[in-house]
């Protein structure tokens, strides 16, 4: 799945809410493919990723910390 496809399809979000180590906390996973293998796509839980793709980005899996809310 091409990331032009990934915008045009009806996203959500997967369970848990998550923090980048060294970076943001307040993340969802969503379930939508990584343009680049192994990664996972990432965007704030309280922003408009559903309406506006440019506020989602990919991180490794590894450099996540789910927060126990």
């Amino acid at each position: 799945m091409t990331a032009a496809q990934n915008t045009k399809q009806s996203v959500a979000s997967l369970p848990g809410v998550w923090r980048e180590r060294g970076g943001l906390d307040g993340l969802v996973r969503l379930d939508v493919t990584a343009v680049t293998a192994g990664m996972v796509v990432v965007a704030k839980q309280d922003e408009d990723w559903v309406g506006r793709p440019e506020l989602r980005w990919q991180v490794w899996p590894e450099d996540l910390e789910e927060l126990g809310l």
